[in-house]
């Protein structure tokens, strides 16, 4: 099973300053940026410095990603590079369907080194691929959506319901496929603003979002706890399981647990929070 990342922190690539305090940002993901955050006549320093910045970021746990350029000219030598530097996997902007995801996968198989990918849908014409895009490769392991570049296109506010409903399409994409979704229903851009971030992430996790992209480090610890499973989620998850252990020695396929029926749905929802937690399901 593949690590879930609460919080992946953007940090620009070609910036030292930044990349030497990520380690102690406790992200779960770090991603080093070498498009958006990166001016177009840089793109080959912040490439050239991802051999010393993926171990620098790795350094106090996190897992680190490369999120690549497009067009394809500027992609291959992005993957080329983090395959290079060890990267764990590519966020892989502005996916145009499977067989765009299909052929980064075909590089990150010949890595010496197990890698994944991230799929960001950003385009209108992305969406209504989204279930087959979540199917492209065993080496996918989530989606996001990119909702600025998605919201221009469409001529919207980029936290408007119809970037919220593509955000809710990519998530029952991503679970029906087994990756994960990634992001927020909602900005989470002011770090300043912590009540309403807090806010928009429990409105996330209840969505079935399981962590988010952010581009402070202020952020990483509201992400991390607003993503985790609570103290009150893994009691009931861990009576539950213990309930129906009873149960089956009892012969009983019903039961309840705080007066609630429990049934097979409700069971696999209580493993997967103490699988989160990294608990055995009892």
């Amino acid at each position: 099973m593949r690590r879930i990342w609460r919080s992946m922190l953007y940090v620009p690539a070609n910036v030292p300053r930044f990349v030497s305090k990520a380690p102690s940002a406790g992200a779960d993901a770090v991603v080093l940026d070498v498009e958006d955050s990166v001016p177009a006549d840089r793109k080959a320093e912040a490439r050239a410095a991802l051999a010393g910045a993926v171990p620098a970021a790795r350094a106090g746990g996190s897992d680190v990603l490369v999120r690549v350029n497009r067009p394809l000219r500027v992609a291959v030598p992005d993957i080329e590079a983090a395959i290079a530097a060890g990267a764990d996997g590519i966020l892989l902007t502005k996916v145009l369907g499977p067989e765009h995801v299909a052929l980064a996968a075909e590089m990150l198989a010949e890595a010496p080194r197990p890698m994944c990918v991230v799929a960001m849908a950003e385009t209108a014409a992305a969406i209504p691929k989204l279930p087959e895009i979540a199917r492209a490769s065993p080496l996918l392991a989530g989606l996001l959506i990119g909702a600025e570049d998605l919201a221009a296109e469409c001529n919207a506010a980029a936290d408007d319901e119809t970037i919220i409903l593509a955000k809710r399409q990519m998530i029952v994409a991503a679970h029906a496929a087994g990756i994960a979704p990634f992001g927020t229903l909602g900005t989470v851009a002011d770090y300043r603003e912590a009540a309403k971030v807090r806010e928009v992430v429990a409105r996330s996790k209840r969505a079935g979002l399981l962590g988010a992209t952010c581009i402070h480090p202020a952020l990483v610890p509201i992400l991390n706890e607003g993503f985790a499973p609570s103290e009150a989620e893994l009691d009931l998850a861990r009576r539950q399981l213990a309930a129906a252990e009873a149960a089956a020695r009892e012969g009983r396929g019903s039961f309840t647990v705080d007066g609630r029926m429990v049934d097979e749905p409700i069971l696999i929802r209580a493993r997967r929070i103490l699988a989160q937690a990294g608990e055995p399901p009892g």
